[in-house]
């Protein structure tokens, strides 16, 4: 195909400059038989726009450079990205105009209805031009710019260039966040938190008692003496820790793809980096888990190059109404370790997230769930649901994007 299109193009050159030149002679053939001062002018003026056209056939578009300005390369989302396209030449031979289209992904196209990314450049000696335009309110996400495209042509359109220049870039647009000043959750006494290696140990190897054995329940920790006096299972049920490790669960299943639950989405996402940069702001220990088609794991660590890597992967999940958000917590169910607590972030509450939330609580791991939603109703089911939550002791909230903020401050008070 690519064959084919160059012969094509060759073609229909050949074509033109042979009837530029049969042109040439007419005029000449013309003004030899018919002469005066009509003829001649008309010939030489004919001659001076041919010899105009193959000048701008001679000018190679490939001299021409091309940069790309981004103002910032990371931007919270919500806010405008302004681009500055610059283009440079050698020489000033003017043009009678140059076309400069700035190449963008489809995702980035799609969120530019109404902006201009191409411009039109008329006759100019100026050596530099240059061009800029804004894309407002931006979505989380990273985008690409690719290749730059230039053309121009002759005043009749006989031979056009085109070139695409290389100019790859790309920039992040991060997750918004709430800026907390205050969560309990992170502020438990220092006696709770701030245990030596051994007193945390101890704490940890002390058996306060049994209790019957739950699925999810590691064999180590089955008391074997106590089974065999009761003739079933039991588990053996150590000294609470209460430590200053977080792991935040975002659900990446959502119920259904229309725009309320995409914008809820969206809060949860926020809701989620809100408490990562204050876990990092407070140099606590924090994780990450986005469960759903796909699964993405960030053990618990601390530190800025930490937090750059949950921010980046935060910028660019999206929520997918396909796989399994309890398959996952089933999957990964011995990567939380003791003294963890547990922060689910959610646009939906089934009967297997509600299974593993009670498996959860009967190991004595602190459980916080949000539920995100757009507005305050739920139907009798989630309600019903939701109750549960509650009853079986865990910290449930019903957040929506008018009182993220507030319900993150009042969190475990």
């Amino acid at each position: 195909m690519k064959k084919r299109n160059q012969v094509i193009y060759w073609i229909k050159l050949v074509f033109k400059a042979l009837l530029v030149l049969l042109l040439f002679i007419s005029l000449f053939s013309y003004a030899m038989f018919q002469g005066g001062f009509v003829s001649w002018f008309l010939l030489y003026s004919i001659m001076s726009l041919v010899i105009l056209m193959l000048l701008y056939t001679l000018i190679p578009l490939g001299s021409f450079k091309v940069k790309r300005d981004l103002k910032k390369r990371a931007i919270p989302s919500g806010t405008d990205m302004t681009v500055t396209v610059n283009v440079k030449r050698k020489w000033p031979f003017p043009f009678l105009y140059l076309v400069v289209e700035d190449g963008i992904e489809n995702k980035l196209e799609k969120q530019m209805r109404n902006v201009d990314y191409k411009i039109i450049f008329y006759p100019s000696f100026k050596k530099e031009l240059k061009y800029s335009y804004t894309i407002p309110n931006m979505k989380r996400g990273e985008y690409f710019f690719y290749n730059v495209r230039l053309e121009t042509s002759d005043m009749f359109g006989l031979f056009k260039k085109k070139k695409y220049v290389t100019e790859q870039d790309s920039f992040l647009v991060y997750p918004n966040y709430h800026e907390i000043e205050r969560w309990s959750a992170y502020e438990k006494n220092e006696t709770e938190t701030r245990l030596s290696s051994a007193d945390f140990i101890e704490d940890v190897t002390s058996i306060a008692g049994a209790r019957e054995y739950v699925p999810g329940d590691k064999l180590t920790s089955i008391d074997w003496k106590v089974t065999a006096r009761s003739n079933k299972l039991m588990t053996k049920e150590f000294e609470e820790y209460i430590g200053q490790n977080y792991m935040v669960i975002l659900n990446n299943h959502i119920p259904n793809e229309n725009s309320d639950t995409l914008e809820a989405y969206e809060k949860s996402v926020e809701l989620v980096t809100s408490l990562i940069m204050h876990a990092t702001r407070k140099q606590l220990k924090v994780g990450l888990w986005t469960l759903g088609n796909k699964h993405r794991i960030f053990s618990l660590d601390t530190g800025e190059d930490h937090q750059k890597r949950l921010i980046y992967h935060l910028s660019k999940v999206e929520g997918e109404n396909k796989g399994s958000f309890h398959t996952g917590l089933k999957q990964y169910d011995d990567n939380i370790q003791n003294g963890t607590t547990l922060f689910f972030a959610s646009t939906e509450i089934t009967d297997e997230i509600i299974e593993r939330v009670r498996i959860y609580l009967s190991r004595r791991i602190k459980v916080y769930f949000c539920l995100l939603k757009k507005h305050h109703a739920m139907d009798k089911l989630e309600e019903k649901r939701y109750r549960e939550l509650l009853r079986i002791g865990t910290d449930a909230y019903l957040l929506t994007g008018a009182n993220i903020d507030h319900v993150i401050k009042a969190a475990g008070d």
